[in-house]
């Protein structure tokens, strides 16, 4: 059937319309292309009814892992298989199949263990290179992650000692076993019979290291009197240096006098001020006892004398952040003459004077032993020059959005996350075979005594004698009256100095707050045991609570005003809760039926006025 005249010219017309209209759909596109590129070429297709090809997929990527080298003990090391992306990942079992099969035939001392829950390879470390060499060939089925050079050179010179079970000295200031016990004879009796076994241990371990260690024993094992008994065997070779925080001066000076025959009180210098300045001494004195303020104060004359040995006790106050100047804190670190040791983290910018001049005075003393309970806030290592190449090894850097950073992602700010860590039993092994010992008081619980008591000396300034008057209304005087902090009791008229029982305490608040902000609770350790806290008068209770609460730290308080429901009610809370830390007492509230088996440390801020009364709260309330 034909078409007609008028049908023909319908269809052309439809047929130039459609054309037309596909001719500007595509002329559309090209210009929003323009547009999206910010490009002047338009993109037509110069075939539009070419049907396009399918899209092509990749290739599958073959299974691949990586396989993590890591010391896990003084003479052996592990190999861990982990995901290596882009690559899928076989599988545990199926990797520590493939190792076996290329190390079977090669090393035949091999075995398994659980390491963390996680299944590993273990070898003697004697076997490292060629393990290494092995591995390096099978470069399609795995990559190689090594032990860093410096980590595993270290820890190989001191397997030496664990081979032949006989200290082995590696570096130039180490002391043989021989020279060792010379050195501790020189020690009084009377110190050598009250050290327990594991002191014992930590006096050999810090002079067969020539008296340069890190002693990170758990809080109340002692670590004071082993570095009373290091010194001891160092005070017939000069003066002995103890930089220490303000308020354990005077327990330093009395553990010193009372272990220590040789050191009379005359022998023994606290420096409280500029009036105390060692370099007027006439007499040369064997031991003075510092706080890191005065030390920064007295910078300059200090690094004029000679020391034969620098304890630095509480040193994760020695530490670093990204706030200080970038590389400055890890080169002067190596000014301590350790070598291998303290990368800490975490301190405000403007505590850095109070970090270099330790750290200069470090840099002129072959001696130094350091104290913390704390090592859980500490990041030590000997692993490169500056804080980025000890986290490129033992920290899992990963990249977060947050508020500061200089790094962008999808119009976000990124930061660099430094608090995940890797290879940490490698870091164990290695700070303990090199600088520390830490014992923890499960390890060495049947050793210890029953019970421990220490008296922790005060010194009440008049500032604060004028706060407690003030308190409860005996004077009223203006803040700008008050002398400075550094101005002591004995400076008082008669008149001032006369203390209530109730001024007493308060007067003694500001002591206690720097003595318990020393404490691993206040600092945040996650190993931090609980504590009990005796106070009597109300004011004194209100000091120690308003303290408490500044630092965040969950607690349950029980005084003359509490309900018998409440009060049991704190007990439960005290004894099954683990984020609550401390309970503030009344020491008249105590009594008997209050179960606080679950706290290791008491104290006693205000005594009770009867023995009698102190000896039932002690019983009253039952501590393991």
């Amino acid at each position: 059937m034909e078409l007609t005249e008028e049908q023909q010219r319908q269809v052309e017309a439809n047929r130039a319309a459609a054309i037309a209209k596909r001719k500007a759909f595509l002329e559309s596109r090209a210009q929003r292309e323009e547009q999206s590129h910010g490009e002047g070429e338009k993109t037509t297709n110069p075939n539009p009814w070419q049907l396009f090809k399918c899209q092509k997929f990749p290739k599958a990527q073959p299974p691949k892992f990586l396989a993590r080298l890591e010391i896990c003990s003084p003479d052996s090391f592990s190999i861990t298989p982990i995901q290596l992306p882009p690559f899928p990942f076989p599988g545990h079992q199926h990797c520590l199949s493939t190792l076996n099969s290329i190390l079977s035939h090669v090393m035949l001392s091999h075995f398994t263990q659980t390491t963390g829950g996680v299944e590993v390879c273990v070898f003697k470390l004697t076997e490292y290179h060629a393990v290494v060499r092995q591995l390096k060939v099978e470069v399609e089925a795995l990559q190689v992650e090594e032990i860093p050079w410096a980590t595993f050179n270290v820890v190989e010179r001191l397997s030496l000692s664990v081979a032949s079970g006989r200290w082995t000295p590696v570096r130039p200031e180490h002391l043989a076993d021989e020279e060792v016990e010379r050195v501790i004879a020189k020690l009084p009796r009377t110190l050598l019979d009250v050290l327990l076994p594991f002191q014992h241990d930590g006096l050999r371990f810090a002079l067969r290291r020539g008296a340069r260690c890190l002693i990170a024993d758990d809080m109340g094992l002692g670590k004071t009197l082993q570095a009373i008994a290091i010194a001891g065997c160092f005070l017939d070779e000069g003066s002995i240096l103890v930089v220490c925080p303000a308020v354990l001066r005077f327990t330093w000076a009395e553990e010193l006098e009372r272990w220590l025959p040789l050191c009379l009180p005359a022998d023994i210098h606290l420096v409280f001020g500029h009036q105390d300045n060692p370099i007027y001494l006439t007499r040369k004195p064997r031991v003075v006892v510092i706080s890191y303020t005065m030390l920064h104060r007295l910078r300059k004359n200090m690094l004029e004398l000679q020391w034969a040995l620098l304890i630095v006790d509480e040193s994760h106050h020695v530490r670093c952040t990204k706030k200080t100047e970038p590389g400055e804190f890890v080169e002067v670190l190596y000014e301590f003459g350790l070598r291998e040791e303290i990368y800490i983290s975490g301190i405000r910018r403007s505590d850095w004077g109070l970090i270099q001049a330790v750290l200069d005075v470090a840099s002129k003393v072959n001696r130094i032993i350091l104290l913390s309970g704390t090592p859980s806030l500490s990041r030590p290592g000997l692993l490169g020059k500056t804080k980025y190449e000890f986290a490129k090894t033992y920290c899992n850097l990963k990249y977060i959005k947050g508020n500061q950073g200089k790094y962008f992602a999808n119009g976000g700010i990124m930061v660099q996350d430094y608090s995940k860590g890797v290879r940490l039993e490698e870091l164990n092994v290695l700070l303990k075979q090199t600088v520390m010992i830490r014992r923890l008081k499960e390890h060495v619980m049947l050793q210890l005594p029953p019970k421990r008591r220490q008296i922790i000396r005060l010194l009440i300034k008049r500032s604060d004698i004028v706060a407690a008057k003030t308190a409860i209304g005996v004077i009223s005087i203006d803040a700008t009256e008050r002398e400075s902090e550094d101005t002591a009791l004995e400076n008082l008229d008669e008149t001032d100095g006369k203390l209530s029982y109730q001024e007493l305490g308060i007067a003694k608040l500001s002591g206690f707050r720097e003595w318990l902000a020393l404490h691993p609770i206040v600092a945040g350790s996650e190993n931090a045991s609980k504590m009990i806290i005796f106070a009597h008068h109300h004011r004194v209770l209100d000091g120690v609570q308003e303290f408490v609460c500044e630092k965040g730290i969950s607690f349950v308080r029980i005084d003359g005003n509490t309900l018998a429901r409440d009060r049991q009610s704190a007990v439960v809370s005290f004894r099954s809760s683990p984020e609550v830390k401390i309970a503030i007492i009344g020491i008249l509230a105590a009594g008997f039926g209050l179960d606080f088996s679950t706290a290791q440390d008491v104290v006693f801020l205000e005594l009770p006025q009867s023995p009698t009364l102190m000896l039932q709260v002690l019983f009253g309330i039952p501590l393991h």
